[in-house]
């Protein structure tokens, strides 16, 4: 008899705003396939670009606030060979959510 094990793919993120002696890692869900785990880490991505609505910013701008103020996903699986590309996912979601916008992040802070 052979036991196969499902392969889990968790999904963790880094967030430095909690206390300090709080760990930075917060595992938000195991997901069976990467596609699952992809969409997770996208949701993060997307949730923390949604807070940024009503102001109109560019590309770039957006890009510099979430490294600045977003929280980091990351896929912990059985292969930890392919995994997310934050860096990629949000300079595409960026450039999507500023097409049109050109007001630089300075000028709404």
């Amino acid at each position: 008899m052979q036991i196969e094990a499902v392969k889990k793919y968790v999904v963790e993120v880094y967030s430095d705003k909690g206390p300090l002696e709080a760990s930075p890692w917060a595992k938000i869900g195991e997901f069976s396939s990467h596609s699952e785990a992809v969409d997770a880490c996208k949701q993060v991505v997307d949730k923390a670009l949604d807070q940024k609505g009503g102001f109109e910013l560019d590309a770039q701008s957006l890009v510099n606030y979430y490294l600045n103020f977003g929280d980091v996903p990351f896929i912990n699986g059985v292969e930890n060979i392919v995994t997310f590309d934050l860096y990629a996912y949000l300079a595409n979601r960026c450039s999507e959510l500023a097409a049109g916008n050109r007001l630089p992040l300075s000028a709404v802070l």
